[in-house]
């Protein structure tokens, strides 16, 4: 039943032959032209930004960098539909109260693009700065385009979901898979796990860096226990 329910949703949503779907699909295409064309003047930005020049050692990489980085803002531009459409899928196959719904939809929304802003604003700065820190008179930096597009990309999407945590204590709690009561009483090794986690992620090895993810990341998880001990009590 679980697995007819999820073939149904997909073919509802991938049935192109709806006009709503098609708009949709066209939409998407068309952002991602405008951003592949406008992805050089976003990265000339960053460039300036990080002080350091950006090169490539192939023909290819260019083109294949600017489709990513193009791809990355077209997601983070449609991160709001996607989120609704994830969303839709879980009413689909559990019901959710209107309230719930759209509170769990507003702050998804605010958390990922929270996280992407703690990223863009607070943990690359430092770690660049700190990786291009090594560098001497006789050691200089050559930072590859490719290379540096897949690192951009990945720690902003990697922030950006990794804010969700709240939600996801939520979503588990409410589906009975996680008794949040209890989790509490492991706090110690939650925020064990959280620091691990992040000495992981960060793009640095030094423990600034590192409180700077933990440290939000754990007050995301006391968040996310009030709230889902709410919603059980409820």
């Amino acid at each position: 039943m679980f697995l007819l329910k999820i073939k149904l949703f997909l073919k509802e949503i991938f049935n192109f032959k709806k006009k709503k779907n098609l708009f949709w699909l066209i939409l998407v295409i068309a952002t991602w032209g405008i951003n592949f064309y406008l992805s050089p003047y976003f990265l000339a930005f960053l460039q300036k930004n990080l002080g350091q020049k950006l090169i490539f050692f192939s023909v290819t990489e260019p083109f294949i960098a600017l489709l990513k980085f193009s791809l990355l803002i077209t997601f983070v531009l449609f991160f709001p539909l996607l989120w609704y459409l994830f969303f839709i899928f879980l009413n689909f196959l559990f019901y959710l109260p209107r309230k719930t719904f759209f509170l769990f939809f507003i702050l998804g929304l605010i958390l990922f693009y929270l996280g992407i802003f703690f990223a863009f604003k607070v943990s690359l700065p430092y770690g660049i700065q700190f990786l291009l820190s090594f560098k001497t008179e006789k050691l200089e930096p050559a930072i590859s385009l490719g290379h540096f597009v897949n690192f951009f990309s990945f720690f902003l999407i990697a922030f950006g979901f990794f804010f969700e945590l709240p939600l996801l204590i939520c979503l588990l709690s409410l589906t009975k898979l996680l008794n949040p009561y209890r989790l509490s009483y492991y706090r110690k090794e939650v925020f064990l796990a959280i620091v691990v986690l992040s000495a992981i992620i960060t793009p640095t090895p030094d423990a600034f860096n590192m409180m700077l993810l933990a440290f939000p990341l754990y007050l995301l998880f006391e968040l996310g226990l009030f709230l889902s001990k709410r919603l059980v009590k409820k």
